[in-house]
C-alpha cells in the first residue's frame, strides 16, 4: 500500500513536514511552495530523498492568486496520482497562513486526510476528513447553477435573473437552491445563502465554499 504526501513549505517552521514524514506511511512526497521559496524546497527535498530514499516534487503555487492556484494544482496532482497511491495525505504545517489555508480548503473539497502543527510546534493534529469528495454530491446542474452566478459577480436578485443566466427554469432552479424532502439544495450545503428581497424576490450570494467548488471544478473539466 502506497502513501503520497503533499505538504506546504515555507523557509520556516519546516519542522512539521518531518513530522509528517515520522508519523504517517510515505512513499512520495510533493511540496506545494511560492517560487521565491522554490530553491530551499528543492534543496530540502534532496535532503529528504537521501536520507529515506523516496522520490520527491515541487509544485509552485502563485502567491498573489494562492487560494485558486493551489485548490488547481492539488486537484491536478490527484488526477494524476489516485490511481498510484492507495492514500493521499495533505500536511498544512509549513509555509504562511493563506497557503497553509488554501491547502486545508483543497483537502476538504476532495474528501482527503490533513494535518498540521499544534500551536507548541510539538505535535501533529488531524483535521476532520469528509467520508466522501464534496464535488461527489453536486450534480452538473447544482455545479452549472453555480458556475452561473460565479460567472455574473457571485450574486443574483432575483430567481427570474437566474432563469435568464442559466438556462434553467425557475422550478428546477428553486429546487436545486433551495433543496426538497430528499434532495440537498445549494443551500443547505452551503454553497449559496437565500434572502429574501424587495417583494418576496429571491436573493442568492454564493458563498466561499461555493466559489471553491467553480474553481475546483472548472479545473476538472478543463482537463
Amino acid at each position: 500500500m502506497k502513501t503520497l504526501q503533499i505538504a506546504t513549505f515555507g523557509d520556516e517552521d519546516k519542522d512539521g513536514i518531518a513530522l509528517g514524514i515520522q508519523n504517517f506511511p510515505i512513499h512520495r512526497l510533493i511540496l506545494l511552495c511560492y517560487s521565491i521559496d522554490e530553491s530551499k524546497a528543492i534543496k530540502y527535498s534532496k535532503k529528504i530523498e537521501s536520507i529515506i530514499g523516496i522520490g520527491s516534487e515541487i509544485i509552485l503555487v502563485e502567491k498573489e492568486n494562492v487560494v485558486k492556484d493551489t485548490i488547481e494544482k492539488v486537484n491536478e496532482i490527484l488526477s494524476r496520482k489516485s490511481t498510484e497511491y492507495h492514500d493521499i495525505l495533505m500536511n498544512a504545517s509549513s509555509g504562511d497562513k493563506l497557503i497553509i489555508c488554501a491547502a486545508l480548503s483543497s483537502a476538504f473539497i476532495n474528501g482527503i486526510k490533513a494535518f498540521t502543527m499544534d500551536h507548541g510546534n510539538t505535535m501533529l493534529l488531524m483535521w476532520p476528513v469528509l467520508n466522501f469528495s464534496y464535488s461527489e454530491i453536486i450534480s452538473d446542474t447544482k455545479l452549472n447553477i453555480l458556475k452561473s452566478i460565479d460567472r455574473i459577480g457571485g450574486m443574483v436578485s432575483s430567481l427570474e435573473e437566474l432563469e435568464q443566466i442559466s438556462g434553467y427554469g425557475k422550478p428546477l432552479l428553486s429546487y436545486h437552491v433551495q433543496g426538497g424532502k430528499e434532495n440537498k439544495g445549494l443551500a443547505d450545503l452551503g454553497l449559496v445563502d437565500v434572502d429574501k428581497g424587495e417583494r418576496g424576490k429571491t436573493i442568492i450570494n454564493i458563498t466561499t465554499l461555493g466559489k471553491l467548488m467553480v474553481t475546483s471544478n472548472s479545473f476538472n473539466h478543463d482537463d
